[in-house]
């Protein structure tokens, strides 16, 4: 018996100043699973994610989480359920970090009244900034921050654009160290940069070029298939490490 997928989206379209940067997205994200949206700037790798948060009006198809519409779900459910973090998450407020972990937890009422999740903390390393303003923190520690205010709830659903683009190389590894053990409870959607983070840690790859999906797979699956020198214009030379593939840009086709 096939498992339904936990977040599920048809001909999604959308349009920014009447110009399509969307076309007819289609994708399905499985329970346990963690997928990576890649490709160029501009690609529509951002829309998409917005789009299946919810937080960007489509022009066209229909997202279902949990086999219902997403449109139909009220939304303190959704927020309990979906945890969205864009990639220019920003607190209104000069929250101290452990007030905008504890603000984010609120989205679940199961974890009203609990203690703040250790392994998160530790995983983000953080706990020496629980104290501290957002306003006193560096790029990649209001980063961390941020992670954790996305997380804090718990969801059985998480969508990240670019969660490690401001990280250095130790607390990329260990977030996405930390995200893979959360997979038997969260499903995972992140647009990364990093191909080699990609194709390290994700189960499938969705290679996204000009606002059209060029297919998705296995990392394996990209490489044959050649979609990220499609996407990109590049050609790659291909490592295969004891961690998984890892692509190496060469540079354009013939130059």
């Amino acid at each position: 018996m096939s498992i339904a997928p936990v977040l599920q989206a048809r001909g999604l379209c959308v349009e920014h100043a009447g110009q399509a940067v969307l076309h007819d997205f289609n994708l399905d994200l499985q329970p346990g699973e963690l997928l990576v949206l890649v490709g160029p700037n501009g690609s529509g790798k951002s829309s998409a994610l917005r789009a299946l948060a919810g937080v960007q009006p489509t022009s066209a198809g229909q997202v279902q989480l949990q086999q219902r519409p997403l449109a139909a779900w009220p939304a303190a459910q959704r927020a309990q359920r979906l945890a969205y973090l864009p990639q220019d998450f920003r607190s209104q407020w000069d929250l101290q970090v452990a007030e905008l972990l504890s603000l984010g937890a609120r989205r679940n009422p199961a974890l009203h009244g609990q203690p703040l999740p250790r392994a998160l903390i530790h995983s983000l390393d953080i706990r020496h900034l629980l104290q501290r303003r957002l306003s006193q923190l560096s790029g990649g520690e209001r980063a961390r921050a941020g992670i954790g205010w996305a997380l804090a709830a718990d969801s059985p659903l998480l969508l990240a654009d670019e969660p490690t683009a401001a990280l250095d190389i130790a607390h990329q590894l260990s977030l996405m160290n930390y995200l893979r053990s959360r997979l038997d409870h969260c499903a995972q959607l992140l647009v990364l940069h990093d191909l080699g983070l990609a194709m390290r840690f994700a189960d499938r790859i969705a290679v996204l070029a000009e606002g059209r999906l060029l297919g998705t797979g296995s990392p394996q699956a990209v490489r044959q298939a050649g979609w990220l020198e499609q996407a990109f214009g590049l050609g790659f030379a291909w490592h295969d490490s004891p961690h998984g593939l890892y692509p190496i840009p060469l540079g354009a086709p013939g130059a």
